[in-house]
């Protein structure tokens, strides 16, 4: 193994031990390895659905940061509507837990069955504050 794809294992571990005491106790904890990736490549796309039909496609994109309450600016688009953007920061941990639900999620549907979405509490969070 090259050196710096062990020292990127490594902080990768380090990471997910100063990350796991947060989200240890969440539903979903089992999906803990899956989170992190997702958290670690700073990008999620997938659609939300209000009512009955296709579902509203958006994308959150975010900066990881090293340590649980490290900020972690993010950035949702709502594709089908124009200009909606919104960007807001919550700690890197929030973001995981968050992560683990859409992981729990998406491990009860066969590959493409259905969209990533996030859980209900991110989507109150952002759009009450």
């Amino acid at each position: 193994m090259e050196t710096s794809a062990r020292h990127q294992v490594s902080q990768s571990r380090k990471q997910a031990a100063l990350f796991w005491p947060y989200c240890a106790a969440a539903p979903g904890s089992s999906h803990f390895r899956d989170a992190m990736a997702v958290f670690s490549r700073g990008e999620l796309t997938g659609g939300r659905q209000i009512r009955e039909g296709e579902p509203i496609g958006f994308s959150l994109r975010w900066r990881p940061g090293q340590l649980p309450a490290d900020p972690c600016p993010c950035t949702l688009t709502i594709h089908s509507v124009p200009g909606a953007c919104y960007r807001f920061s919550v700690p890197g941990y929030q973001a995981v837990l968050w992560l683990l639900e859409v992981c729990r999620s998406r491990a009860g549907h066969p590959t493409g069955e259905q969209a990533a979405d996030l859980p209900q509490a991110f989507w109150t969070q952002v759009f009450s504050a």
